[in-house]
């Protein structure tokens, strides 16, 4: 289970010079997509994609672009599929399928992928028309189903409508995070086109200064806006115009978490058996007595983050020891190795024993600050409520290292949703840190920050 990361799941980088701005949260509860009709292709046998994405849920299949004729002819790329492959299905018309699928399984939920797909079917030899790579890296195959000479790609071909985000308008939702989406008609491009290796040996998104061809978009996903133009989120930046219309995202699934400064969220492989997750793994609904943790962890920094309870006052927000997240799987001993704020009763607990009464409760709708100091004498933790100070700062249990934030269950009707940065839900202020990082409810306290990659390279 990864717990810092950034592009490729490496490990944590300040920058080196190209920076992307945003990504858009794609919910699979709300049937989230994006869709245009293409135009007559450049080369409608020869194209490249490539997209940066980080997944929300695994072992299901996850439409990235798909076509569907509605009498057997399809296409589509998922990332990934239900066995947690990188897969192209391709049928344009009454040619057999190109079925191509990795060997590899991509199922970290904290990293953001890079996947790019080179098709050229002119080529003849068959194993050159199509190629699969992640984080630069070309992928063996399990299955190689590669498509008859001069076969079209069936999503470039003109006049078909096209989905972003799922398969045929109404299946295959993406649960998770899209960023950076280059399509490129009429040219095969080798992924190193779109990105680099940096001196710490990880992958990282590179500008591409290409051009694009008549079918060729590129989405940055800046815009919030609900058009098919230049203000929506489907928004086309190549020069092209080729806007999508967008169907099913608020304004807040435009976020900041992005391969060049990557977010937590709640991480469902600490819990996958005793919690649903939804909103790009930021609002949770866990059983009675379970708890769930966040995908980065710190040692040091002094960091800041809130919850909104949306349920329930029986949850207990705080921090773990990230050394025994496999407490997390089991309702025992949890208490042991936390520190948390208890909603139905106010009280403060450091591992199993009350440390303060604060003589007050929180519950549905209320925002819970959380402030952890790890860079002091004694390392504290101050609890908010709504904006203000709740209860005393506590001292951290001592021989803790790495520490996450954390949520526990009283009961198997609360559900809450968590703001690192990038909230599932409206902001009404609007407060970032000293950095400009991070959308919060409240003020960020002074001298703390917003979990983030760069964040975390800087002061953790």
């Amino acid at each position: 289970m990864s717990l810092f990361t950034t592009a490729g799941g490496g490990s944590t980088q300040l920058d080196t010079g190209y920076n992307i701005d945003n990504s858009l949260r794609f919910n699979d509860g709300d049937s989230p997509r994006l869709n245009r009709t293409t135009a007559t292709a450049t080369d409608d046998d020869m194209a490249t994609l490539s997209v940066w994405c980080k997944r929300s849920t695994n072992d299901a299949n996850q439409t990235l672009i798909g076509w569907n004729s509605g009498n057997g002819a399809q296409a589509y790329l998922r990332v990934f599929n239900s066995g947690n492959n990188l897969q192209l299905f391709n049928k344009h018309a009454a040619e057999s399928n190109t079925s191509i699928i990795t060997n590899a399984k991509f199922r970290d939920p904290s990293a953001w992928y890079h996947v790019v797909l080179k098709y050229d079917a002119a080529q003849s030899t068959a194993s050159d028309r199509v190629k699969l790579y992640v984080n630069g890296e070309e992928q063996s195959l399990g299955t190689a189903d590669y498509p008859p000479q001069n076969t079209p790609l069936a999503f470039n071909y003109g006049g078909r409508d096209i989905f972003v985000g799922c398969w045929n308008n109404s299946s295959e939702f993406v649960d998770g995070y899209i960023s950076e989406f280059n399509y490129v008609d009429g040219q095969a491009l080798a992924p190193t086109e779109f990105g680099e290796t940096n001196n710490n040996g990880v992958w990282i998104p590179k500008e591409y200064e290409g051009t694009y061809g008549n079918n060729g978009f590129f989405l940055e996903f800046k815009q919030t806006g609900g058009g098919t133009d230049s203000s929506g989120r489907g928004a086309d930046t190549s020069g092209n115009d080729n806007h999508f219309s967008n169907n099913n995202f608020d304004t807040y699934d435009t976020t900041t978490d992005t391969p060049t400064n990557n977010f937590p969220t709640l991480n469902p492989l600490s819990n996958s058996l005793q919690a649903s997750y939804s909103q790009g793994n930021l609002d949770e609904a866990c059983n009675d007595n379970y708890g769930v943790g966040a995908t980065q962890a710190f040692a040091n920094g002094k960091w800041y983050w809130e919850v909104k309870i949306t349920a329930g006052d029986n949850n207990l927000v705080g921090i773990a020891n990230s050394d025994e997240q496999h407490r997390f799987t089991t309702a025992f001993g949890i208490n042991n190795y936390s520190l948390t704020v208890y909603g139905v009763n106010g009280k403060i607990y450091r591992e199993g024993s009350e440390v303060e009464d604060v003589s007050d409760t929180f519950g549905a709708n209320d925002i819970i600050g959380v402030a952890v100091d790890m860079d002091s004498g004694t390392r504290t933790v101050q609890f908010y409520k709504n904006g203000s100070t709740f209860g005393s700062a506590t001292t951290l249990p001592t021989g803790w290292g790495f520490t996450l934030p954390m949520i526990r269950k009283g009961g198997s009707s609360q559900t809450s949703s968590f703001n690192f940065g990038n909230p599932s839900f409206t902001i009404s202020s609007g407060n970032s840190d000293a950095n400009g990082y991070g959308n919060f409810e409240y003020a960020v306290p002074s001298g703390y920050y917003a979990l983030c990659t760069k964040n975390l390279a800087e002061y953790g």
